[in-house]
């Protein structure tokens, strides 16, 4: 190694340490380093490179309080299934409609295949139980996004762009998620694959069947055009009603329940009782819907929080005797 790489090593390892609290990079800083340093030195280039990234995210997880001894990071943890089912599931259904022939009442439209393949491969790992390698193929799909925005421009120009630059960002939202979320707490449990299984099936098949179903278009008389159903649109008509059970069940079960489904029943009323605020925002007129299944669930976590409570209580009481 000659100086100039060993020197940018350095700096390297360097910046990577400086990524954690103050704090903590006192106490454990040199052995961070030492680590990663050693790494390089009798492992692949690759290895290394991922053995920083893991150590900078644990960084900046600690940071942000997102590490497995709070809350918010078991929380995350507990949401990661479910966000790799609703991504993979809208993945699947744009990928499936790409390869297809657009009808004419479909008009032309560009896709972005780069950014919903690695999905596919993310759920296969978290349902084999390969969490390791699921994060590392996050990553991959963070890196389809990012690369699929010039390739969109390439291909349809400013349209091309306009059409999946929604969809690309909210793809990376659920990487980020899922990233943020701390890797000690992998979902490789029995509950946490049948979890992610169900809602897997449960979006992801009616999305699939949708997407791929021809038929008339009506928008008018003696209109016969064949067309299919958007994709997204399904995706924000399903994906509330998918997860408005395992979310009353969430909130029910957490810590402070109770005030959190009381105040996601307020807001949900409240957004489906005057939808002519912000929910005239969300796209497909499905705000409405979103607001009511809102309430639902937030009504359904109250019922079932005080249907559980007199359960725990009694099992409190036995521990105690």
């Amino acid at each position: 190694m000659t100086m100039s790489q060993q020197g940018a090593r350095t700096a390297a390892l360097q910046w990577v340490t400086r990524l954690y609290p103050s704090a903590y990079r006192e106490v454990h800083g040199a052995e961070v380093a030492t680590t990663l340093a050693d790494i390089a030195d009798g492992g692949s280039r690759f290895g290394a490179v991922r053995e920083a990234a893991a150590v900078a995210g644990h960084a900046l997880r600690m940071r942000a309080g997102l590490d497995s001894a709070r809350p918010v990071g078991r929380g995350l943890a507990g949401l990661t299934v479910y966000v790799v089912a609703m991504a993979a599931s809208l993945s699947a259904a744009l990928l499936a409609v790409s390869l297809l022939k657009p009808l004419d009442w479909d008009g032309e439209r560009s896709y972005a295949p780069l950014a919903y393949a690695p999905w596919l491969l993310v759920l296969a790992l978290l349902l084999s139980g390969r969490w390791t390698w699921a994060r590392t193929a996050v990553g991959v799909a963070v890196g389809g996004a990012v690369l699929s925005i010039p390739v969109a421009y390439w291909s349809g120009g400013p349209s091309g762009v306009s059409e999946n630059l929604p969809t690309v960002l909210g793809l990376v939202a659920a990487a980020v998620v899922v990233l943020a979320a701390p890797p000690d707490l992998p979902p490789t449990g029995t509950r946490a694959r049948r979890n992610t299984a169900l809602a897997s099936l449960a979006l992801g098949v009616p999305m699939l069947v949708g997407s791929l179903t021809t038929f008339q278009a009506l928008a008018g008389p003696g209109v016969t055009e064949s067309a299919r159903p958007d994709p997204v649109r399904l995706f924000l008509t399903l994906a509330p009603l998918v997860l408005a059970p395992p979310a009353a069940v969430g909130l029910a079960r957490c810590r402070f329940g109770a005030p959190f489904a009381a105040v996601v029943v307020i807001g949900g009323a409240f957004a489906y009782v005057f939808p002519h605020t912000f929910l005239t925002v969300v796209p497909y007129d499905s705000g409405r819907l979103n607001a009511l299944v809102t309430a639902l669930a937030g009504t359904a976590a109250l019922i079932l929080r005080f249907g559980l409570r007199p359960r725990f209580v009694r099992q409190r009481r036995h521990r105690r005797l």
